[in-house]
């Protein structure tokens, strides 16, 4: 008796173990319903998690569409036990929901494994791409289009009432049409490559818009970036709305087309809404970005003027490093044909095989002149050899050839100090951009001139946004692209102001003061959108200097050299 009775119990004890073992890995599925699937973990995972869990009313809003109150979040990671539940945790603090995250194990390649996370009841499918390596994107987008092609098969056979909206995230854009066509359901592709490119080089152009496209995809503070629609405003003018909302800034319209959307921004003032149409708004909160009650006739203002140009001399840049988006980068800068850029690259790569690299790409070099260095900017005398201190912009960027991000973090980190240290005392010192891939590591840039741009940070925070409206995806790429509008800096003194003045010049301030709205209408009468204001001599702190949409009767003491953050057309 005692014998049998000890056998069962070890065979029961074994069988618990398994069992437990078994839910620690993740291998059971999950039957939801609206929720958001989480496909394979990268550099870019957390923040994607941590955005959901931060964007209440984003995510109250997209879950009402979809007729669901719960808000889930299915994460399925190629080993998702309870070490990596408690890596999540730790990192997520006070956010983490061990009911709201579930973390599942399998690959997204195969059908067992997105069945775990029941792909096919989702309301958004997020695909961030895998992290790169020094031989190539060619994997992160082949597990992208492997991951759909799953997808597509299933659905195709039990096709849903409402198939999940997916937003993918793409390093090489010539396999958008593949993709589109792999899925039977809505998409959004997110260019990775090509959003920090654009970014990198409008910042180099501008430096300081990396100020300014932080806050738009945060929640942290300020302003964002809200899609509201209206169909009672089919026949109003875009400038007879614009000067309607008292906390807001009207940015463009957002049109359908088909599957598609496209953002119109910064408009013809006489473009009037369709019945369809979507306007973007840049407002403190969704309900400050809310339709105006009531909507006069557009004030009696001055004939809008085309945006002003200005002269562009040649830019002497210097690039730290070498990754797989250098061409991309150099791609974009040959975008603007108006300007000219002198580029020169530093690296340990071989010069030949990057030369060989950036032929392949056939870019058109009429307005680029490129220059290859061959060293390790990271020792002092060879770094001092090329004269850091005579070019206009600095960039700094990760290397590939690292085994891990904090390797490559601190190098990019030990390049920056050496530019600082052999640049101090200098008359003028250029502008730098730092490009990091461990956000824990900006901390380090806080009160250190110069700016940062994390590259998870942004495209994550992307991702989120536009599988929570996915018509963001248009406005996003109407802002960061090199045609159509974008966002640069003017002066006070280019624009017309005393007849717009509200207070005299203010005893031992220096300075005088104006309200937003009265910039606002300034730079309305020369074909731009005012969006903020940026102050001078504020490079070395947080911010820059730069505060979006102010309120418009809030009175704002600028001095000539203050600038207005203006939304133009200009090319």
């Amino acid at each position: 008796y005692v014998l049998f009775m000890g056998a069962l119990i070890a065979i029961l004890v074994q069988w618990l173990g398994e069992t437990m073992d078994r839910l620690e890995q993740g291998l059971t599925p999950v039957a939801l319903d609206a929720h958001f699937v989480l496909l394979g973990w990268t550099s870019r995972t957390l923040t994607i998690l941590e955005e959901i869990l931060v964007s209440q009313g984003r995510v109250e809003r997209f879950l009402q569409q979809r007729g669901s109150r719960r808000r889930r979040v299915a994460l399925l990671a190629e080993r998702a036990d309870a070490s990596l539940g408690q890596h999540i945790e730790r990192q997520l603090g006070t956010h983490w929901s061990a009911r709201q995250i579930i973390l599942r194990s399998g690959s997204p390649l195969r059908l067992d494994g997105l069945e775990r996370v029941d792909f096919a009841h989702a309301g958004a499918i997020l695909i961030p791409a895998a992290d790169t390596t020094a031989s190539s994107t060619l994997d992160a987008d082949t597990r992208t289009v492997k991951a759909l092609m799953t997808m597509g098969a299933a659905l195709a056979e039990t096709p849903p009432e409402q198939p999940p909206l997916v937003v993918a995230e793409l390093q090489e854009m010539r396999h958008a049409g593949t993709l589109r066509a792999l899925y039977p359901g809505p998409m959004e592709i997110v260019a990775g490559d090509e959003v920090i490119s654009r970014l990198i080089v409008q910042n180099v152009r501008h430096p300081g818009l990396s100020h300014v496209y932080a806050e738009f995809v945060s929640d942290a503070s300020g302003s964002q970036i809200y899609v509201r629609e209206g169909p009672e405003l089919a026949g109003i003018s875009v400038r007879q709305l614009a000067h309607a909302f008292s906390d807001g800034v009207l940015l463009g319209v957002v049109r359908n087309r088909g599957d598609n959307f496209e953002a119109l921004l910064n408009p013809p003032g006489d473009l009037r809404l369709e019945a369809n149409d979507r306007i973007a708004v840049l407002a403190p909160s969704y309900a400050d970005a809310a339709l105006p009650e009531t909507i006069g006739a557009a004030p009696e203002l001055r004939e809008r003027g085309a945006p002003a140009s200005r002269a562009r001399a040649r830019r002497r840049v210097l690039v730290l490093g070498w990754n797989h988006r250098v061409p991309t980068l150099l791609e974009e800068f040959a975008a603007y044909p108006d300007e000219a850029f002198s580029i020169d690259i530093v690296s340990q790569v071989s010069a030949a095989k990057r030369e060989k690299r950036i032929k392949a790409e056939a870019l058109s070099m009429e307005h680029l002149e490129i220059r290859q260095l061959e060293f390790d900017y990271t020792v002092p005398a060879y770094l001092e050899s090329v004269d850091p201190a005579s070019y206009d912009t600095l960039v700094l960027l990760p290397s590939e050839r690292l085994k891990s991000e904090a390797e490559s973090d601190a190098r990019t980190i030990l390049g920056y100090l050496l530019l600082r240290e052999l640049m101090e005392g200098g008359e003028k010192a250029p502008a730098v951009l730092v490009e990091l891939t461990d956000p824990d590591n900006a901390a380090l840039f806080e009160n250190r001139r110069g700016e940062v741009i994390v590259t998870p940070l942004i495209i994550s925070r992307m991702l989120a946004r536009v599988a929570l409206r996915r018509e963001l995806r248009a406005v996003f790429d109407g802002l960061f692209s090199s045609a159509g509008s974008e966002i640069l800096f003017r002066r006070i003194a280019e624009y017309e102001l005393a007849e717009n003045l509200v207070e005299s010049k203010v005893p031992d301030a220096g300075g005088r003061v104006y309200s937003f709205a009265d910039l606002h209408r300034a730079a309305d009468a020369r074909g731009e959108i005012a969006i903020g204001i940026r102050r001078s001599g504020q490079d070395g702190k947080p911010g820059g200097g730069v505060q979006l949409n102010p309120g418009r009767d809030e009175r704002l003491q600028l001095s000539e050299d203050d600038e207005i953050i203006v939304l133009t057309s200009y090319r």
